[in-house]
């Protein structure tokens, strides 16, 4: 009899055969839930620099903005609104001269060009284009908002005295969470009415 037990030490091909799948099974949900995990991790990243991104440039913006002068022209400080562009003049490197500002949304970035006076001051020389903000998913809401003195909506560029700008940033629009908004009122210091 103990003769017979040291013989059947070994495993049958069904045992085998469901042992390793057990074990596939377990290493898979494993592995989903660790590659689940670092996708979490790289999302929540990402947002956050998106965010910290375009609180960045909404800092930039607003000085930029409340800095709008006229052109080394005589041009009005403002040149275009619309929903999703801005163009205006403003001194942004402090060397005493205004350069041409332009904000507008491109798909799901928010660029910026800034385009010097040059030589013969009439802005003609060809802009500097970068990227201000990334993860842009303002789709049909307004980036940019301008107001009249008495806080009403308006187009008419010489009314301008406040911009609000709204950036609604997410780095995976189709997946949960939600979009986070990050905006600022700015008022056109130079073009104060109560002056």
């Amino acid at each position: 009899m103990l003769n017979n037990i040291i013989k059947n030490k070994g495993y049958t091909l069904v045992e085998i055969l469901v042992t390793m799948s057990l074990f596939t099974v377990l290493t898979l949900m494993s592995g989903n839930y660790i590659i689940t995990g670092f996708k979490a991790t790289t999302f929540e990243k990402e947002q956050s620099e998106a965010i910290a991104n375009a609180r960045k440039i909404l800092k930039a913006l607003e000085v930029e903005v409340r800095g709008a002068i006229n052109s080394e022209q005589g041009a009005y400080p403002i040149t275009l609104i619309d929903n999703d562009e801005f163009i205006f003049y403003s001194d942004i490197d402090n060397d005493g001269q205004s350069e041409k500002i332009r904000y507008y949304s491109n798909d799901l970035l928010l660029m910026k060009e800034v385009t010097e006076p040059g030589a013969t001051n009439e802005y003609s020389g060809a802009p500097v284009s970068s990227i201000a903000s990334e993860y842009l998913n303002n789709q049909d809401e307004d980036v940019f908002t301008f107001y009249d003195s008495d806080y009403n909506s308006t187009l008419t560029i010489n009314n301008v005295r406040l911009v609000k700008i709204i950036l609604k940033i997410n780095v995976t629009p189709a997946v949960a969470p939600n979009d986070f908004y990050v905006e600022t009122d700015v008022t056109l210091r130079n073009l104060k009415s109560n002056l």
